[in-house]
């Protein structure tokens, strides 16, 4: 359910927040070039808060000389070591809304970046993309992590303000790396009154939708673009990498260090260009609405048949993913995994699922868990009533490139490690030779292989996601002809009407 929802909140135009789906994480992030944006009212000084943060980091670096085992540098690395900030339910964790934060891999690379930018003379930068620029870039979720880390008191602040307006209920709640304190060089936890998420029993905070993207402004993609069709002539010839071919992230971290001039011009660049967020409204990509179109599909399709004995639960499973192949096949359901011409990616189809049979499910008392990961890599979903009535679901596009992998060899191993007998792999075709009927055959043929070597049940399923025919464009020759030719035999006027028969 989403945060209007558990908290029976009427969203008004006054209403600029995101409202997020509280059971898992949203797959959009905080970019900190959205907030730069903000001139004026309670974000305007957002941005410098942020960078004063890394002035505080790169005086410690300073201090330490490079000192590894100093007491400055040390200091530094504990500032630079974000935890998932669980609390804003973004990211990619879909199956919950912890993730892994910023790790000390990146916690590293951060800290050499910090140091180059001293080496360069620098004592503080204007974004801080500069530094991730320097290290290679990070994903645009460890740069969330990190914005919402550094910036939470004025997130935290911003979601009381939405809770006092619609009268949300409100706890105490401790809350990790709510401040950080420039006097002591450390960050700061603290005690505020916030919503509670029930899925997980820890705090809210909400951010503006208009900070939001899917990918960051600045890239070191963006970044290497720039710089080879601005930079003059002698840089170009400086590079002893090829251009017109792939070039990994190290490479253009280095284009970074060794030419901090026009890392500097590239995102003066991007301060003048037009930066949109994400729109929620229109949801293009489908991260946000995914949970809503789900719903509708299972209230278009209700469930037919309702467990009432014990051994009935592996039937119940069988026909909630009947239930999901004749909304996709029958019910328009195709259109949703549909962006145009093109069949939409694998995440969009599981989320789909999910938010479809979630609710089938809650009625009959069923658990249903996304993305476990207590086995050698990822289950897509698990179905549980107990610990003897299991069964796990794969949902895999027939165009995955390690499609049959996933049938031969990865669901019979998921099974394994989660000691679950009972196994759906469930596959989504979008062209026609996806569709074709000796696919199908094939999988069910792949199935049924693993389910004797395996020893573990195994069914495969075909979701034909082709765009369909109206039903009023629907056409059948061959019933027709017949149709016809019986009128003859009879006599029959085979044009009329059926107000003139």
């Amino acid at each position: 359910m989403r945060f209007s929802e558990v908290f029976d909140v009427s969203i008004t135009a006054a209403d600029d927040w995101f409202d997020t789906f509280l059971p898992a994480d949203t797959k959009l992030f905080i970019d900190p070039f959205l907030i730069w944006e903000e001139a004026s009212g309670q974000w305007a000084g957002a941005h410098d808060h942020l960078i004063d943060f890394f002035e505080m980091v790169f005086d410690l670096v300073k201090e330490s000389e490079g000192d590894a085992e100093s007491v400055s540098w040390k200091q530094a690395q504990k500032l630079l070591l974000f935890p998932e900030p669980y609390e804003f339910c973004l990211g990619v964790a879909e199956g919950s809304p912890h993730g892994s934060g910023s790790g000390r891999g990146l916690q590293q690379e951060m800290l050499e970046g910090v140091k180059v930018a001293t080496g360069l003379g620098m004592s503080r930068v204007a974004h801080m993309e500069m530094l991730t620029l320097f290290q290679g870039g990070m994903g645009v979720d460890r740069l969330s992590d990190m914005t919402c880390n550094i910036l939470k008191s004025y997130f935290i602040k911003y979601t009381q303000e939405v809770a006092r307006r619609h009268e949300i209920p409100i706890q105490s709640v401790t809350v990790a790396n709510a401040a950080w304190s420039r006097q002591f060089c450390r960050w700061k936890e603290g005690t505020f009154e916030l919503p509670i998420n029930p899925y997980i029993g820890k705090p809210v905070i909400l951010t503006p939708e208009r900070f939001l993207r899917q990918i960051p402004v600045a890239t070191p993609d963006g970044f290497w673009s720039y710089a080879w069709s601005t930079t003059s002539e002698e840089l170009r010839g400086d590079l002893t990498f090829d251009i017109a071919r792939n070039v990994g992230r190290r490479a253009k971290a280095k284009l970074a260090r060794q030419n901090p001039d026009v890392v500097a011009l590239y995102l003066k660049h991007l301060e003048e260009e037009e930066k949109e967020p994400y729109s929620v409204a229109d949801d293009p990509n489908l991260v946000v609405k995914w949970y809503e179109l789900g719903s509708q599909l299972s209230e278009r399709v209700p469930l037919n048949f309702i467990p009432q004995a014990a051994d009935e639960f592996e039937r119940f499973i069988e026909v909630v993913i009947d239930n999901f192949r004749h909304s996709i096949e029958e019910q328009d359901g195709w259109q949703i995994l549909r962006n145009g011409n093109y069949g939409r990616e694998e995440r969009v189809a599981q989320a789909l699922f999910r938010s479809c049979v979630i609710h089938y499910c809650r009625a009959n008392d069923i658990d249903l868990t996304g993305e476990s990961n207590a086995g050698r890599g990822p289950v897509d979903f698990k179905f549980s009533q107990g610990w003897s009535k299991r069964a796990l679901v794969e949902i895999k596009l027939v165009r995955n490139s390690k499609f049959w992998d996933g049938v031969l060899a990865q669901q019979p191993q998921y099974q394994v490690s989660e000691e679950v007998s009972r196994g759906f792999f469930v596959a989504i075709g979008y062209t026609d030779a996806h569709c074709h009927p000796e696919i199908k055959k094939k999988i069910s043929k792949a199935a049924e292989l693993v389910s004797r070597t395996s020893g573990k049940k195994i069914t495969g399923v075909l979701i034909d996601a082709r765009e369909k025919q109206s039903a009023s464009k629907l056409h059948n020759p061959g019933l027709s002809d017949k149709l016809r030719q019986s009128d003859a035999a009879t006599g029959d006027d085979a044009d009329a009407s059926p107000s003139d028969a």
